[in-house]
C-alpha cells in the first residue's frame, strides 16, 4: 500500500551457508542504528555473502525455541531491553536500550567470517556499548561463528 510491489519471475539457488550473527548493543536507537548501517555497509563490500533482512538489520531478534511447543522460535528475551525487568537471564549490559541483530548468510565459513569481522570492526568504530552473539545453546545449524575467533 505504499509503492509498487514487484518480484523477480525466475531466481537462482544454491547450496549455502546461514547462520552467521552478531549483536550491536547501544545507548539509543539513533547510535545504534548508525553503527549497524555501517556494520551492514562494510560488509557488502566483501563477496559471497548477504544481509538477508531488509536493509541487512534484524529490528526484532529472535531464538530458537519457545515455551509454547507449537512455536519453533521467539523472542531473544535475554538480549531485549523492554523486557530486561522480566527476563531470567537478561545479558544486557547497564547503559543498553537498543539493540540490533545482523544475520550473515554466505557461500563459505570463510566468507561468513571475514564479513563478520568487517562489520564488527565498522559498528565498533561507533559508539556502541557491546558487541555480543546469538548462540542459541548451538541449536542453529552446524556452523557456529566464535567471535573471539572471528575476531581474531
Amino acid at each position: 500500500m505504499d509503492g509498487e510491489f514487484t518480484c523477480e519471475e525466475t531466481i537462482g539457488a544454491m547450496k549455502a551457508i546461514g547462520g552467521g550473527n552478531f549483536l550491536v548493543c547501544g545507548r539509543d536507537q539513533p547510535s545504534t542504528l548508525d553503527a549497524t548501517r555501517a556494520a551492514v555497509e562494510a560488509m557488502a563490500a566483501l563477496p559471497d555473502t548477504i544481509t538477508p533482512f531488509p536493509g541487512g538489520i534484524v529490528r526484532s531478534g529472535s531464538k530458537v525455541g519457545s515455551r509454547y511447543s507449537g512455536l519453533f522460535a521467539s523472542t531473544n528475551d535475554e538480549y531485549c531491553p523492554t523486557l530486561r525487568g522480566i527476563a531470567k537471564n537478561s545479558k544486557l549490559r547497564d547503559g543498553v536500550t537498543c539493540v540490533y541483530e545482523i544475520v550473515i548468510n554466505g557461500l563459505s565459513e570463510a566468507a561468513i567470517a571475514a564479513a563478520m569481522k568487517a562489520g564488527i570492526t565498522a559498528a565498533c568504530s561507533h559508539d556502541v556499548i557491546a558487541i555480543s552473539a546469538g548462540n542459541y545453546g548451538g541449536k542453529l545449524g552446524k556452523f557456529h561463528f566464535k567471535l573471539c575467533e572471528v575476531m581474531a
